[in-house]
């Protein structure tokens, strides 16, 4: 119920609207006022509820915090339940729009300079380092806002016990400042009542009894100020059994001194102030979680004085995170927190020891005119003045090492350091700790977007939320930039700004607040790049021209056109700075804003430059994939595949398994350097790598790759008027489509690929294109014509003296067999090409011919016989982890075993056939669900 503070009559009718005015009033007994008006809540939950949102106002609370501020360490079974009907009391009392809700909690919605600890907060935070009338004026203010004693009557003992200690420590320390900056303005005698009332609330605070010793001694008052010494002394050893400090025992020895001398006591010194010199905490901090108890780990784990290392890329977050770990992190450092900005990695000039010493040693206490006047004096000093202390020290932007070590303070004290540099000498002589800050997650990513523009539109395109977070690379800064400039549009589609950061010739600046060169990543990311040699800033832009990942230092030495030993100390460099991340210790890789930013540079290059730095990675990669080849295909690497000689060190593989695992891993680089050798037109380069990865496509099932290269390598080959280029290149996106079931494009295709051959007077490639068009007629089920062009492949490997095309052909003779219902001739074909395969030393085609063997005996209704062969098929291709070469077999299986009368048998091959066509994504699938008749899933 609400009453009107002017008019004391009660206030009734709708709740508050948006808009109204709500104070907080937590320094003291609770209230809430309400445009004006008191308003009571009666409830201890209602007002317990409303002090732990109002302590983090605009900021999500979760739910274990609210549950732990209104019940403590009891609370009920069904927490969200009971904070629900809580919130919802809430909203009705205090207005629908007061209380936001989030997945993870609730956030308070309402100015935080209306809650009184807030704005107490600010202004304790504001006052440091103000000359002293101003900060003089801004703790008047700060103090002002004090009624007693914190949170009485907010209905929560833990939210008292957690925050009454630290905020009452907060007042008496501005009391104690303000009173210092009084010295010579207020009047002795005001001083002295204020400070006999202070120390009879908290008689055991020793400074505030310095003070009031101080000040009666200074107006004439010893007898009074000695007085005041022995009570505070009588006072300590009743209730703690110890002495006064050392600071009043020398000034009681003063005033006993001065006493026999009849001397006045010196003026009051002014007591150094304890620093809190930590900027602004970060709104709306949010993931993190896992860096926070690495961190937290860090510093529980001890020592003398702990240094901590926050290093990564641009725009990552090192400093928010480190000012937030700062502020939880205040009240186990009593003595203060000292910070400054190196300028290390930024606009202006790196901030030198000396200056930063300098303001250290000034915020502690020591006159500008007593600054020692060398470094290492400074230096010195201040471990002398922190020595004894618990004292909180953040370095922001370190540029490296030596910036630091003058810095750093004497034991008990932390030392949290951000940096760009990794810092490696600091740990390994000073034994930092150091963590390396990644990139956000999905999850973290999209916590910090629904800051900006709020969970429901993230909820509406959960596709554009993961392509947004992609395109940003998960970096909290550039994150922050796209949140920001889609809540300007709030009526937009996600997409739409999505759409625009697709194009990577904009996308860094649309990632900029041209008002703030802070929030500049082109401008962050410059002052890493001008840091380096020129030599590293050189293998940096050219890197960016380089599409692989991971990027070895084989790769780097190839780019730059160096040897090994000076790559591996270049491309040392660019991860020190963290240009380049190093997930292992020879992989490398780009950040995605980073390779952005290297291809921005390159364009500024020679073009020269650039293009013989490409031409110099594809011969280098053509060199590797036949290296492969050799292993695992080596009819590919025919006399027309002529290879540019490669510099670098000469790729070669132990065995087929390393050089598949190599694939896998540079699979992306691979297909990206086949189109840019189209795009740049380099045809020969195109089709030639096109060609001799098709080993690799084909037997792990990279349809979409093949295609693209594919047809990457025919546009090329067409455009550059190639026709040797363009049999490989076509019969190649023949071979695609064959195996993708497409048999009307691969038709197309092949015959644009014979059509070139009969232009050259045929190639070593021209059995294969015949080949694989007698394939492409018999999906068509153009059997007689397919065997006719399979005839004519076999009598031209024949004559050519292609000894392993032959069974090939033959194979393709017997599969058009089969389908015109030839059976006897097509086993006799099938047989005839195992015979030449085995020979051949082909295990894998000579298990598929004797599955064509097994096909036409069935087609025959020679089921024994029949399923003794393809038994047999299926029993080798398992051996060689054959997995597509099965399909065939295990749908042979299943029609023989239904021929048998064997049904039980036949759903089991069949449902084998079914998980391979799955597992694969091959387009059989389908057939094999008619036979099982199992409909598709979905």
């Amino acid at each position: 119920m609400c009453h009107s503070s002017r008019h004391g009559r009660t206030r009734r009718g709708t709740p508050f609207l948006r808009g109204a005015t709500i104070e907080i009033r937590l320094l003291g007994p609770f209230r809430v006022i309400v445009d004006g008006s008191a308003c009571s809540l009666g409830s201890a939950r209602q007002r317990a509820l409303l002090a732990t949102l109002a302590l983090s106002c605009g900021r999500l609370v979760s739910i274990d915090a609210l549950a732990r501020g209104v019940w403590g360490h009891e609370p009920p079974e069904r927490i969200r339940g009971s904070l629900q009907t809580n919130v919802m009391r809430l909203r009705r009392l205090l207005g629908e729009h007061l209380v936001e809700t989030e997945p993870d909690g609730y956030r308070l919605v309402s100015d935080p300079a209306g809650v009184d600890v807030l704005r107490f907060l600010a202004l304790l935070d504001e006052a440091v380092g103000k000359e002293p009338a101003e900060e003089r004026a801004l703790l008047a203010g700060a103090i002002a806002l004090w009624g007693g004693t914190p949170l009485e009557g907010a209905g929560s003992p833990t939210l008292a016990d957690e925050w009454e200690p630290r905020l009452t420590e907060r007042y008496l320390f501005a009391v104690e400042r303000r009173i210092d900056l009084d010295t010579g303005v207020a009047a002795d005698a005001e001083l002295v009542a204020e400070l006999t009332e202070l120390v009879a609330r908290h008689p055991l605070r020793e400074s505030l009894w310095e003070r009031l010793v101080r000040i009666l001694a200074r107006s004439g008052r010893r007898a009074e100020a000695l007085a005041g010494y022995a009570r505070l002394r009588s006072l300590l050893a009743e209730e703690l059994g110890v002495e006064p400090g050392a600071e009043l025992r020398r000034l009681h020895a003063e005033l006993l001194a001065a006493d026999v001398r009849a001397e006045p006591i010196a003026p009051v010194p002014v007591v150094p102030p304890v620093p809190r010199q930590l900027p602004f905490d970060v709104t709306g901090f949010t993931g993190r979680e896992t860096e926070l108890a690495q961190l937290d780990g860090f510093l529980d784990r001890g020592g003398p004085t702990r240094i901590v290392v926050i290093e990564g890329t641009a725009g990552v977050g090192k400093t928010a995170l480190a000012v937030h770990w700062s502020h939880r992190l205040r009240e186990r450092f009593p003595d203060g927190q000292l910070f400054v900005e190196l300028r290390g990695h930024s606009a202006g000039t790196p901030v030198t020891p000396m200056d930063a010493l300098s303001g250290f040693l000034q915020a502690v206490g020591v006159p500008a005119d007593a600054l020692p006047s060398t470094v290492e004096q400074r230096s010195a000093a201040l471990r002398g003045r922190l020595a004894g202390t618990r004292m909180l020290v953040l370095l922001d932007n370190a540029r490296d090492a030596d910036q630091i070590r003058p810095l750093l303070p004497g034991s008990g004290n932390l030392v949290v350091v951000t940096s760009r540099n990794q810092l490696r000498g600091l740990v390994a002589r000073e034994g930092a700790r150091r963590m390396p800050l990644r990139s956000l997650d999905e999850h973290a990513a999209k916590a910090l977007l629904a800051g900006s523009v709020g969970h429901a539109r993230l909820d509406a395109e959960p596709g554009a939320v993961a392509d947004l977070t992609l395109l940003c690379g998960g970096l909290p800064l550039a994150l922050a930039l796209a949140g920001e400039r889609a809540s300007r549009f709030p009526g937009t589609s996600l997409a739409w700004i999505v759409d625009e950061l697709r194009d990577q010739r904009i996308r860094l600046d649309t990632l900029r607040d041209p008002q703030d060169a802070g929030t500049d990543l082109r401008a962050a990311f410059s002052w890493s790049y001008n840091a380096l040699r020129p030599e590293a800033a050189r293998l940096f832009r050219l890197l960016g021209l380089f599409p692989g990942v991971p990027i070895r230092v084989t790769t780097a030495a190839v780019a730059a056109g160096t040897g090994i030993l000076e790559a591996r100390e270049l491309i040392d460099q660019l991860a020190s700075a963290h240009l380049l991340n190093q997930p292992s210790t020879d992989r490398y890789r780009f950040h995605d804003l980073l390779r952005v930013y290297a291809a921005e540079l390159a364009a500024d290059d020679d073009p020269a430059e650039r293009d013989a730095a490409l031409l110099r990675l594809i011969d280098w990669y053509l060199a590797a994939v036949a290296a492969a080849d050799e292993l695992v295909r080596p009819d590919l690497l025919t006399s027309d595949v002529v290879l540019e000689p490669a510099e670098g060190p000469p790729p070669g593989f132990a065995d087929r398994e390393e050089a598949t695992a190599w694939y896998v891993e540079e699979r992306p680089a691979l297909a990206a350097l086949v189109r840019i050798a189209a795009d740049r037109g380099w045809p020969d380069r195109a089709w030639k790598l096109a060609w001799l990865l098709r080993s690799f496509y084909s037997e792990r099932h990279d349809q979409e790759d093949w295609f693209s290269t594919g047809e990457a390598a025919v546009e090329a080959t067409r455009a550059a008027s190639d026709p040797l280029g363009l049999q490989y290149a076509a019969n190649n996106l023949g071979s695609a489509y064959l195996r993708a079931t497409r048999p009307d494009e691969a038709l197309e295709m092949l015959e644009e690929a014979r059509k070139a051959s009969v232009e050259t007077g045929g190639s070593e490639v021209t059995v294969a294109i015949l080949s694989n068009l007698s394939g492409a007629y018999h999906l068509r089920s153009e059997f007689e014509k397919s065997e006719q062009v399979a005839a004519e492949a076999a009598r031209l490997a024949a004559d050519n003296g292609q000894r392993t095309f032959v069974p090939h052909a033959l194979l393709n003779i017997s599969a058009s067999r089969i389908g015109r219902g030839a059976y006897d001739e097509a086993a006799e074909a099938a047989l005839e090409a195992r015979r030449s395969f085995a020979e051949l030393g082909d295990r894998y085609h000579a298990a598929l011919a004797l599955s064509n063997t097994g096909e036409a005996l069935a087609g025959a209704r020679r089921y024994e016989e029949a399923e003794e062969k393809c038994s047999g098929a299926l029993a080798e291709l398992h051996e060689l982890g054959a997995e597509y070469g099965t399909i065939d077999v295990l749908i042979t299986l299943v029609k023989i075993m239904r021929g048998l009368g064997r049904e039980d048998q036949a759903v089991a091959y069949g449902a084998e056939a079914l998980a391979v066509c799955q597992r694969l994504g091959d387009p059989r699938a389908d057939e094999v669900r008619t036979m099982l008749s199992v409909p598709p899933p979905g």
